[in-house]
């Protein structure tokens, strides 16, 4: 597993990674600038457009907020096909309504793991992020062999990756920190990649009203 950096602008403190796990490899660009995640959600748009108009468009989303401050999501992270974006809410002076529009876009369904907070801390974050329905826990869709194990697990066994794990010193971070380590990234994107592609596996918009 690796993840590497060639482009990093620091006019806007917007970076795209490179991500590989075990030979798959996607795009993740992370950012607090709401120009660049506007241009990122508008190029997602056009390239999954069909899927959208068919509401079978999966969205892996994940949220994290810092554990020393109110339970308000500091980052959401969004994963479509092999693009990624880690959006830094809490540093970003401006959201692009394009993001706002994304998120209650019928066409999609949201899944991740664990994810049963999510909605609320992105209602509670610092631009007031709205939600339209509670996102879908993959969990609850996994066979019941795997539903009680840990990420590592359940990717493994859908996906065949091997080391994708949440790590407890990680996930209890500082989010609101204006850059990002290497190991924040690498965890939010990875989960968020994994949950879109199960998603996609399990085809989560046929149980988008399973809460």
């Amino acid at each position: 597993m690796t993840i590497t950096c060639p482009r990093w602008f620091l006019t806007n403190r917007s970076g795209t990674y490179r991500v590989n796990i075990d030979e798959d490899t996607f795009i993740v660009t992370v950012t607090a600038a709401g120009t660049v995640a506007r241009r990122w959600l508008n190029e997602t748009m056009n390239i999954n457009q069909v899927s959208v108009n068919n509401r079978t468009a999966v969205v892996g989303l994940g949220v994290q907020w810092s554990p020393s401050g109110a339970q308000a999501a500091d980052t959401v992270q969004l994963c479509v096909g092999q693009r990624c974006l880690i959006f830094q809410i809490s540093r970003a002076e401006f959201v692009p309504s394009e993001l706002r529009h994304f998120l209650w876009n019928r066409g999609f369904t949201f899944v991740g793991f664990w994810n049963r907070h999510d909605r609320a801390m992105l209602s509670q974050s610092r631009h007031a992020l709205q939600l339209r329905s509670d996102p879908l826990d993959l969990v609850r869709l996994v066979r019941n062999e795997v539903a009680g194990a840990p990420l590592e697990r359940i990717v493994e066994e859908y996906l065949g990756f091997t080391g994708v794990r949440l790590t407890r010193n990680v996930t209890m971070s500082d989010w609101n920190r204006p850059l990002l380590t290497f190991a924040q990234i690498f965890q939010v994107a990875a989960e968020a990649r994994c949950a879109y592609l199960i998603g996609n596996l399990l085809q989560a918009w046929q149980f988008r009203y399973i809460h």
